[in-house]
């Protein structure tokens, strides 16, 4: 039977693969301590899991939810975003609520672009944001992210030939996976010229509560966003919701109308007992506790690094480690000689992008317990290449 060049042109999710690779090693009754995948090991807010059971047992609660939303979820985003940013957000206008921030992220491009556009992607950047590349027939335009430059995108480098094709652009502060934050300058001068050229600035603030040092900040804290971008959110990592898939898109009215439009057509909306889930977590906000656990794992991991000789500051904010390879070590070598010699998972570099295999991204959604055994596993399965 016929397989489409579209599907051909997609390469294997990276984290789908580490699945399958880890499986298979289980099945041979070996031990894997996944440090490759962030799937948050911590509770959701209290109340949550309370107010998800009993909207389960409400009459009609397995009717079809509205596309864009229930009013109680939207209105509790923009609400949200008062608090937290001082921002003012139309609850029915300016918010839509998806189903996670991954699918959002892909479908952002079905209402921005068309054919033989441009979409810029930051390298290293999250796997999904290559995505609307090989199935939409766009021309991807890569932007790095150097240590040097505080992994920042250094805007010079794009060529004012390839300004004029873009019209989609990623970013992600608290970045995944360096652990970044981004300062007031930049998203100003992002924001400056997104309007400029015309494209539209999708913010990616999936990390916006796990921060160690400094502030998380809102695209849409600053002046003009509303008239160039989108930020998305997602449930999965400040509220331990990830297996519910929830999320939310604001910004630019415009924008998100085509987006209802595409989002109406190829989904069904979310189950409401989920979205009245999600109103309880924005209103409870992430346990302190949750912030105090991964902030003791991240120390703990950065002195057992600094035993295996990565020199790396820790983190100010996300939940990985971005670990730079030895000379002539490429990080598809290293993590695969890790897994099977150590039976530790990181995830290589190569999955962010096409210039980041020099590196290894580390995640910490595993308790300390599990942590120590990896680093005890990893050490004793020295020299790893």
């Amino acid at each position: 039977m016929p397989v489409s060049a579209r599907a051909q042109a997609l390469p294997p999710y990276i984290f789908a693969r580490m699945e399958d690779d880890i499986d298979a090693m289980r099945r041979e009754n070996r031990l894997v301590v996944d440090l490759g995948i962030s799937d948050p090991d911590l509770p959701p807010p209290h109340g949550v899991a309370a107010a998800l059971v009993q909207a389960v047992a409400e009459p009609g609660s397995y009717r079809y939810p509205p596309y864009g939303g229930i009013d109680g979820l939207r209105q509790q985003v923009a609400d949200w975003y008062r608090r937290r940013f001082a921002v003012n957000l139309d609850p029915a206008t300016e918010v839509l609520i998806t189903g996670g921030s991954k699918e959002a992220l892909i479908h952002v491009a079905l209402a921005t672009t068309d054919p033989k556009d441009a979409v810029l992607v930051p390298d290293p950047g999250y796997p999904a944001y290559h995505i609307p590349s090989a199935l939409f027939d766009l021309e991807e335009i890569s932007v790095a992210l150097r240590p040097g430059n505080h992994f920042l995108p250094d805007w010079t480098e794009v060529r004012p030939e390839q300004w004029k094709r873009i019209r989609l652009g990623y970013l992600n502060y608290p970045n995944n996976p360096t652990g970044v934050l981004a300062p007031d300058n930049f998203w100003r001068q992002t924001i400056d010229l997104a309007a400029r050229h015309g494209w539209t600035l999708v913010s990616d603030l999936a990390y916006v509560d796990i921060v160690y040092q400094g502030r998380a900040r809102s695209v849409m804290e600053f002046p003009g966003a509303k008239d160039v971008a989108l930020e998305t959110l997602t449930f999965s990592k400040s509220y331990s919701m990830q297996g519910l898939r929830l999320g939310a898109v604001v910004g630019n009215a415009k924008i998100l109308k085509a987006m209802y439009r595409v989002e109406s057509q190829i989904n069904a909306g979310v189950y409401v007992p989920i979205q009245t889930a999600g109103i309880q977590a924005l209103k409870s906000g992430m346990e302190p506790e949750v912030l105090s656990q991964y902030r003791k794992r991240r120390d703990y991991v950065a002195v057992q690094l600094a035993r295996l000789d990565f020199q790396v500051p820790p983190p100010p904010a996300t939940l990985y480690f971005w670990l730079p390879m030895a000379p002539g070590v490429s990080g598809t070598q290293f993590s695969r000689a890790l897994l099977h010699k150590a039976g530790v998972a990181l995830t290589p570099g190569a999955a962010f992008g096409p210039s980041s295999d020099r590196f290894v991204r580390l995640s910490f959604t595993a308790p300390l317990s599990m942590l120590s055994r990896a680093f005890e596993a990893w050490h004793r399965a020295l020299p790893i290449t």
